[in-house]
């Protein structure tokens, strides 16, 4: 090859390059990102004002109004709810789900809309013993706030540890997956 043919492969290499470098820069949004990765693997959080369910007297769950900043991601949402109602309730009347020690796990989401929640507890190999009753609000604070706060969850599984326990505490069947219960709402929380 001629030094003159070298050149122009030489030339031409470096002006493609330039052109990719200047695409490439052009894409970019100011926070460095990609312009079509808009929410990015994390999700953009946003302000949201939704209804958590915490257990209160009689067997209920009561809705605690809340203002969290969650993402648009409806994985990162499912696992700020949960983390929110872990946290525990901010009013009077309503009773924490579970000890301190529990965490969120992995959280996945089915083309079907099944929601997998995984809590975790290094401290407990199995869910706290519970009564019926207490077991359900339990459980029902978690499917109701998932499912009625995030769209794209139509109905949740929960995990223990990684594995998918027969019964939560003995007594309500969690082999397949839970839909909300109204029932277990109190009727003025329905009607906000």
């Amino acid at each position: 090859m001629s030094r003159r043919a070298a050149g122009w492969v030489i030339a031409s290499a470096l002006i493609l390059l330039a052109g990719a470098a200047a695409w490439w820069w052009s894409t970019r949004r100011d926070d460095g990102r990609p312009a079509g990765f808009a929410n990015g693997a994390q999700g953009r959080a946003t302000k949201v004002e939704l209804n958590l369910y915490f257990p209160a007297d009689g067997g209920l769950l009561r809705a605690e109004r809340r203002v969290l900043p969650l993402s648009e991601a409806p994985k990162q949402r499912i696992r700020g709810v949960v983390e929110a109602l872990l946290s525990g309730p901010q009013g009077g009347g309503l009773y924490p789900l579970l000890p301190e020690s529990v965490t969120v796990g992995s959280v996945q989401l089915g083309d079907d809309g099944t929601a997998y929640i995984d809590l975790r507890s290094p401290e407990l190999e199995t869910p706290p013993p519970a009564g019926s009753t207490a077991e359900m609000q339990i459980v029902y604070s978690i499917v109701d706030s998932v499912v009625w706060n995030v769209p794209q969850a139509r109905q949740v599984v929960l995990l223990w540890n990684g594995v998918q326990p027969l019964t939560f505490a003995g007594h309500l069947d969690l082999s397949g997956p839970l839909v909300p219960n109204r029932r277990l709402v109190a009727a003025a929380e329905l009607r906000r």
